[in-house]
Parts: structure tokens; sequence; C-alpha cells
């Protein structure tokens, strides 16, 4: 016995008459007979009771067109299920990320997300840049939200995302609190604290390519802080910091946050999307894509 053995007797129940069935399911009247009889002599029962008038259906019949109908729409189910999964539509995915981009546009990003795949469970990963990039060598982390630019990790595909505004935090009562943005050589000879956690790394080479000269170099404390300690390090009078606009929303700390000017414009932070090329997960697609068509879930608000 197979599905099409259950459809058939499914159909006769339905309609009354193997002949009707027959030309529902657009076959020959005694191909339905056969399968039929073949379904009653395996399980050495009859189904339906025949007559001139049709066929109906006996109360053995009954109960095993209840428990067809249920199989063929479990099979139908697991077909469509199996469909969406091989799609993209339906599965799992992690995705990993700094501590610092756990809130803003990525938490955005992730809720939308959420929102168009309801059936897709999307795992977020707070780690490292080394943990990160050793997640998805191992294929524990499925995507990475990096700092950088694609290229920056040429083992793995990159997608370019939207940037982040770079801001500085300075006490309430700095001298350029009050300036709607901050060029950088007005940050000469400033203290900076800046965190041994990601992307603390990076904000040092960032500062140091806009500050350092043959002379002199910045003078940046690294601290082995999280950023709102650091933050909190700067209300108190111990340095400034540079961030990422993420933590323009920390406000009650006593200070503030402005945007820095290079001369040419804003100073921008760009953010990448990497996966290794031999993922096989379905949902990696689905979720690059996703990204790559709502951009604007990265940019600022």
């Amino acid at each position: 016995m197979d599905l099409r053995h259950l459809r058939y007797i499914i159909a006769s129940a339905r309609n009354g008459s193997f002949s009707a069935a027959a030309q529902e399911l657009n076959v020959r009247q005694p191909i339905v007979s056969k399968r039929v009889k073949e379904v009653e002599d395996e399980f050495g029962v009859c189904l339906f009771d025949r007559s001139k008038s049709g066929a109906s259906l006996t109360a053995a019949g009954e109960a095993f067109v209840v428990i067809a109908q249920r199989i063929i729409e479990d099979t139908e189910r697991l077909g469509e299920q199996t469909k969406a999964s091989g799609a993209g539509r339906v599965g799992r995915i992690v995705v990993g990320f700094y501590m610092s981009l756990s809130t803003g546009s990525l938490r955005a990003a992730l809720h939308n997300f959420r929102k168009c795949y309801r059936e897709i469970d999307i795992e977020p990963f707070e780690a490292p840049y080394t943990e990160l990039a050793a997640g998805l060598h191992a294929g524990r982390i499925d995507v990475a939200i990096l700092l950088g630019d694609p290229g920056r990790c040429d083992i793995f595909n990159s997608l370019a995302m939207r940037s982040e505004l770079l801001v500085v935090a300075l006490p309430k009562d700095h001298p350029l609190a009050d300036r709607p943005f901050v060029y950088w050589p007005e940050l000469k000879g400033e203290r900076f604290l800046v965190s041994h956690h990601d992307p603390g790394p990076d904000i040092r080479i960032i500062l140091e390519r806009y500050l350092a000269a043959p002379s002199d170099h910045p003078e940046i404390l690294m601290r082995s802080l999280s950023r709102e300690s650091i933050l909190s390090e700067v209300g108190s009078g111990e340095g400034i910091s540079l961030q990422c606009e993420t933590a323009a929303g920390l406000t009650d700390l006593g200070i503030v946050f402005k945007p820095v000017h290079d001369g040419n414009g804003l100073t921008r932070l760009g953010y990448m999307a990497c996966w290794k090329p031999t993922n096989t997960n379905p949902v990696v697609k689905t979720f690059i894509d996703f990204i790559d068509s709502s951009t604007d879930s990265f940019e600022s608000h």
C-alpha cells in the first residue's frame, strides 16, 4: 500500500462511486477498483459495500478513511515544510555580533527579519571578533556582523552593510560639548579611553589614523571595561572616548555625544556581514538577501 492507494480510497468515499473517483483523479475506473481491492486484501477487511448505485463505506472503511485523510494531510504538510526548509524559509540561523552592536540598528534589523520569517529561529550570539571568526570557521555561527569593509576577511564571503557615524563622548562640561560636531584636529591632545573589547582595537586604529603625526601620537588608554563603564569614566572626567553612534542612547552618564568631522564630511564606520562559503544552511541566503535588500535597517535614526 502506498499514498496512491489512500488517495483512491478517499476519493471513492468522497464521491460514493469508483467511477466518479476515477473521473476526479483522471484515471480509468478499473484502476481505482483494483487499488481499493488491493488494500482490502492486504488488511483482510471490506472497506466499501458495492452496489449498482455506487460504493458506500463500511464501518471499517469509515475508520480507515479518517486515518488515511490524516496521513495524506501530514504528508502534504511534510512536503511543504521540506520545500520551505530547502528554500530557506524555515529553519534556524545563528547570527554573531560584537556586544557593542546589541542595540540600535542591528536589533531593529533582527526584529524585522523575525517579522518577515516567523518560521525561522534566529539565535543572536554576542562575542569578541576572534570568537566570531572561530565560530564561522567551525560552523557554530552562520553569519557574523563585523566591523570593516568587505575584503577584510578574504576567507569568508562578505556583504557591505550600512555604516554608522562615529561620535566622540565628552563630559558635559568639556569645552567642545556645545559644538554641533567636532573636527578631528580639535581632538589633538585629548586622552582617549578605549575598551579592550571589540570594536575597541578598531577604534584605536582609527584614532591613530586621524590623530597620529610623525612628532606625536594620541594618548590612548586601553581599558578592560565594557562600553558603559568606559562612558562612566568619561563622565567622571577621566578622558574622552570615540564610539559608534549606537552608544548615543546612553545619555544618563553625565556625557554628550558629538559627531566627528574630517573636513570632507562626518566620519563613518562600515560594517559587513560575513559567512563561510561552504555553509550549506539555506537560511543563510535568505538572511543575506534580506539584509542586502533592507540596508535601511542599519541606517542611523
